[in-house]
């Protein structure tokens, strides 16, 4: 299975069997992380990281990736000592990217700019988080955390908290779902969870592996 053109946008767009190869591949991959060691896996490549956004944790997770597996990162930097300072729309901006990179990687504080960026690039877009949208990488290290530490079929989830801006819990639901779990929203009425993804959660795609919502 492969995914080396694929945009990774939200996690709508990955079946169980994706996302379980995704998991197996990052299981062989983990002595390389722990041990702090390097390979040349992607020797010759380069990693374009646009922030728009302040990050720590995120962004260097991503930059020390790359550096470990032999490649190259190119760094957008401050946005306020770039050409968007003054005016270059995201499209343009994503464009000149492409052209130095073999993926890039973005987070801005726009819902929706992800899959904006992903109709000018000519290389995949990683989506880091988009406004109140998705968080689809996080999703993959929380899925990879909970097989760890215990198996992801048939859980019972409580999602507690900030619902409705909280692009990771976005991305979990629809993962988690494919595996049948049991969740549960617990969030003050202002903050509860978008009717929008609940309604695609309970579409044929999901109801299929009878997952449950409360």
């Amino acid at each position: 299975m492969s995914f080396e053109h694929m945009h990774i946008i939200s996690m709508k767009e990955f079946t169980r069997d994706m996302i379980d190869h995704v998991l197996e591949v990052a299981e062989e991959m983990e002595p390389i992380a722990r041990s702090k060691s390097s390979s040349d896996l992607l020797k010759g490549k380069v990693l374009g990281v646009l922030f728009f956004e302040p990050s720590t944790r995120t962004r260097m997770s991503f930059e020390a990736a790359m550096m470990r597996l032999g490649g190259e990162v190119l760094s957008l930097g401050s946005v306020d000592a770039s050409s968007v300072a003054k005016g270059e729309t995201l499209a343009d901006t994503i464009r000149i990217v492409a052209g130095y990179s073999n993926a890039i990687v973005l987070r801005h504080p726009m819902e929706g700019a992800a899959r904006l960026a992903s109709e000018f690039s000519a290389v995949p877009i990683l989506n880091a988080g988009d406004g109140a949208g998705h968080h689809p990488t996080q999703t993959f290290l929380d899925l990879y955390t909970i097989k760890r530490e215990s198996h992801l079929e048939g859980l019972k989830v409580a999602l507690v908290g900030d619902l409705k801006y909280g692009r990771t819990v976005h991305s979990l639901c629809y993962a988690l779902s494919l595996y049948g779990a049991e969740i549960t929203l617990v969030s003050p009425p202002e903050l509860s969870m978008p009717s929008e993804i609940i309604e695609d959660l309970k579409k044929e795609k999901y109801q299929g592996n009878r997952g449950e919502f409360h």
